[in-house]
């Protein structure tokens, strides 16, 4: 389990300093598309289920956490 979590934050972390050059607008959804691509990769450790679904679970959790800003 903390290999599986270790590997998580490093996906984050790779997806994050990615989309460090796209614009503001847009790295949000690069960052979650990349991350969840890379989970893929390994699916059989990481499988997050279908990218449509957890796009929309992403960003309704990031619109609830701009509330609180």
């Amino acid at each position: 389990m903390v290999e599986r979590n270790t590997m998580r934050y490093y996906l984050a972390i790779d997806a994050y300093l990615s989309a460090l050059n796209a614009l503001d607008g847009n790295q949000l959804i690069q960052r979650l598309r990349q991350w969840h691509q890379s989970t893929d990769e390994y699916s059989r450790q990481l499988h997050e289920g279908k990218l449509d679904d957890y796009l929309v679970m992403k960003l309704s959790e990031y619109q609830r956490q701009q509330v609180f800003r």
